[in-house]
């Protein structure tokens, strides 16, 4: 028996050498990558964001489930945060002869060129994406991403209590602690 038809890209001698997990999952998906981290839509190849936040997809799924779909306008918004934290938005600083980014008499950055973003809303109005193609689009990039291994974070988010030293001074673990007054300890309840 062969090996599946959506996998033979990634056998390829022309291939690079080392096969990732992600390679494998996304084949398997039906969503072959021919560029690590771009995805072809209607034609055109466009960068994925590294990473995608929650928020947008948690609208996108709430609308799902409320029955909203791309006909009206909640299930549009959804879709539109959506694809637009999918595609990436990063644009490139133009640089003079020497290297050194260019600015224009506001001293406003002066782009190189539009990002990923820009030229993919762009082909979308060109080819007149209908939301049959863009739901599609949302599929494939969520099966390239979801493929991706997971970057973690570091090892306390920011939003986290930091305890403070009055704090730690005054707890203890229960077997340490001395009870107060009058009161018997958990553990010497039994005997």
């Amino acid at each position: 028996m062969g090996q599946p038809d959506n996998l033979t890209p990634l056998y390829n001698r022309n291939a690079p050498a080392e096969i990732t997990t992600q390679d494998v999952q996304a084949g398997g998906e039906g969503v072959v990558e021919t560029q690590a981290g771009t995805i072809e839509f209607l034609g055109k190849r466009f960068r994925l964001s590294e990473s995608i936040g929650l928020m947008p997809l948690l609208m996108f799924a709430n609308s799902a489930k409320a029955g909203v779909d791309s006909d009206d306008m909640e299930g549009m918004a959804a879709m539109y945060a959506l694809i637009r934290d999918t595609v990436d938005q990063t644009r490139v600083q133009e640089t003079d002869g020497d290297g050194k980014l260019v600015f224009d008499a506001d001293g406003d950055p002066v782009w190189a060129g539009p990002s990923d973003w820009q030229r993919f809303e762009r082909h979308c109005v060109d080819e007149k994406a209908d939301g049959e193609d863009l739901m599609g689009f949302i599929k494939d990039a969520m099966g390239v991403i979801s493929a991706r291994p997971r970057k973690r974070r570091g090892t306390s988010p920011k939003s986290s209590p930091r305890t403070s030293e009055a704090s730690r001074e005054s707890s203890s673990s229960p077997d340490t602690a001395p009870p107060p007054d009058g009161l018997v300890p958990i553990g010497q309840l039994g005997r």
